[in-house]
């Protein structure tokens, strides 16, 4: 015992007798009352007394988002995903398997469609067509040998156009297989027929050809290289690279006679970002997106003089990207390692940032970059800078798993929270009957009259969804979680942590290829574990004349007015001093004194009594 012998406690040195009858010590509750003051009922409504909950029922506004929770988070947004579809509201869905359909080694593989129905592709000094929504192994595309490699290729079409670099421009009929010819003598690095004009480019030259390959009235050079060519509502646009910047330029066209205008720049990238390559620039209306060292970039037509264009801010989160596309409401881009991201261009997160994920995705450095995107039978295929092309799987069957990372959650405060577990919902179409399949409108029950019971339906999953939570040491704990809703336990060795990162990994069915999780919610429930404080209250005889048990009932008196004041002067302070009692010490702050008298002291200096002292631990 560290004080003296007589004494029950001592605080700040000094030993005191306790009133036992009134002493108490308890732990302060770690959470606060509640209170939902919001319009509608909700979480806050809920006691949150064991734990706290985090959820997400609703993915719309897509990835970017690194923390979960934070005052300014948007809880439809997450951090990353892969083969993810987002764009149901409210669900997740896992996308279609990537099938290889045309395998090679080249990498100027450019798809495009052609008058709406014919899928075209480069392919070395090929040009390949054809159907390719079939099953791996099946595709053989018609081709058509251009003689040279291919840069880039266009169509007005009739003809297919490919620009061969020194070997010029070579034309081709639509749907053929022979009959190719060189035309002209324009060494055409890229080439694009835009607005009913086939222009082409060669370093900084940009002209515009006819049929015939001839260079027309406009022919311009301009600074830097042209990466490549696009039409736009009103201009056309040329995406150049000069010392290491991007300067998109726009070419008005005369409303008079049709002439084509000096290239004025329309935006300018900032400094060391640069246009990717042919397939980099894409328009619909008045938005654009183009393909840029940096990463995605959407941008705007200004309405007034309908060219000058503003972009938005980068979205960098796969790097580089290289072939974009804009079909319908959804924006695509492709980036390296084989992936690709899908935009849904009706809903903006930030100045010109659209909900986005990445889509169809190898995350596979070997496959090389996504050079160019197209949308054919309401599939995505893409070609890859390793020479294949891809598509999604034409039997239907699901990628084998796909994941999603919702982010670091921080709960609010740094205080550490102790998981307890994790629960999720599943889609009502994935649910199984309760009494088993029958056929009702055959059964030939008169169900009034029997005991057979209609049983409903019973919640019920194809495939699994697991929750990965990931403290802050990085460590990782899975649950599994069952489509009836029932908590899956968080099993961690050592559950406390101040932060949390989730991930959900969904994976199809083991038995059949073509079904997975339908998913609608994850929930997180763990509960808060700061450390815990503890109230003293003790009750401090302090009088003349007090008999100290351990000390025989020996007396000792005290300066009531003395002691009064020195420990109201350590209130006043907050100042952490040395509670001990038994063999026990404690830092604590001497938080509230109240001092109930029971005489005045004998030379009438001040009262006399217990003096009700509550103290707080420091953690």
């Amino acid at each position: 015992m560290a004080i003296a012998p007589k004494y029950d406690i001592s605080i700040n040195g000094r030993g005191y007798m306790v009133d036992y009858t009134n002493y108490r010590r308890r732990t302060i509750p770690a959470q606060k009352e509640q209170r939902d003051t919001s319009e509608d009922v909700g979480e806050n409504t809920l006691s949150n007394v064991g734990q706290w909950v985090r959820s997400q029922s609703d993915w719309s506004h897509g990835a970017g988002q690194e923390f979960f929770d934070l005052n300014d988070s948007d809880r439809r947004r997450f951090h990353t995903s892969k083969n993810i579809d987002i764009f149901t509201k409210g669900q997740l869905h896992m996308c279609k398997a990537i099938e290889e359909k045309s395998s090679g080694s080249n990498n100027n593989l450019y798809a495009k469609i052609v008058n709406g129905s014919v899928f075209y592709f480069s392919d070395g000094q090929l040009m390949k067509f054809g159907n390719p929504d079939v099953n791996a192994g099946s595709y053989s595309p018609s081709s058509i040998d251009m003689d040279y490699a291919i840069l880039d290729w266009t169509s007005d079409g009739a003809s297919i156009y490919c620009a061969q670099g020194a070997n010029g421009v070579r034309k081709a009929t639509v749907s053929s297989t022979s009959g190719d010819s060189t035309i002209g003598s324009f060494q055409a690095d890229v080439i694009e027929y835009a607005n009913g004009r086939l222009l082409a480019s060669d370093a900084g030259r940009i002209v515009e050809l006819n049929t015939s390959g001839v260079v027309q009235t406009f022919d311009k050079t301009l600074t830097g290289t042209c990466k490549a060519i696009k039409g736009g509502p009103n201009s056309i646009y040329a995406a150049y690279n000069v010392n290491g910047q991007g300067i998109l330029y726009t070419i008005g066209i005369s409303t008079t006679d049709g002439s084509l205008a000096y290239p004025v720049p329309a935006a300018v990238l900032p400094l060391g970002e640069t246009f990717s390559g042919p397939c980099c620039i894409d328009t619909f209306g008045e938005l654009i997106v183009v393909g840029t060292s940096a990463g995605a970039r959407f941008g705007l037509i200004n309405s007034n003089d309908q060219q000058s264009v503003t972009f938005g801010p980068v979205i960098d989160t796969g790097g580089a990207a290289y072939g974009v596309r804009i079909s319908g409401k959804y924006g695509y881009w492709g980036t390296k390692n084989g992936d690709t991201y899908k935009a849904d261009l009706s809903i903006f997160t930030d100045t010109l940032v659209p909900a986005y994920c990445r889509l169809l995705s190898f995350d596979d450095a070997a496959k090389g970059n996504v050079l160019s995107l197209e949308l054919y039978n309401n599939k995505l295929f893409f070609t890859v800078s390793a020479g294949e092309l891809y598509g999604e799987d034409a039997t239907g069957d699901l990628s084998a798993t796909a994941e999603l990372t919702v982010g670091t959650i921080t709960f609010g405060t740094s205080a550490s929270k102790v998981g307890r577990a994790a629960s999720g919902r599943f889609a009502k179409e994935q649910a199984a009957s309760a009494s088993g399949d029958i056929d009702y409108s055959v059964a030939n029950t008169d169900y009034q009259a029997s005991s057979i019971n209609y049983g409903g339906l019973v919640a019920g999953q194809a495939g699994t969804v697991t929750v990965t939570a990931t403290d802050e040491n990085n460590v990782s704990t899975a649950m599994v979680l069952e489509g009836t809703g029932i908590e899956s336990s968080y099993s961690a060795a050592d559950p406390s942590s101040e932060t949390f990162t989730i991930k959900l990994t969904l994976n199809r069915d083991a038995g059949s290829t073509t079904s997975g999780p339908i998913f609608e919610r994850w929930s997180f429930h763990p509960r808060p574990q700061p450390v815990r404080i503890e109230e003293l209250i003790t009750p401090l005889i302090i009088q003349g004349r007090v008999t100290t048990m351990h000390g025989s009932g020996a007396f000792v008196g005290y300066d009531s007015q003395e002691e009064y004041l020195h420990l109201r002067n350590l209130a006043n302070q907050s100042k952490a001093v040395t509670f001990e009692e038994g063999n026990l010490s404690y830092s604590v702050t001497v938080e509230d004194i109240e001092m109930s008298p029971v005489r005045m002291s004998a030379d009438d200096s001040f009262w006399e009594g217990t003096l009700i002292c509550r103290l707080l631990t420091v953690p």
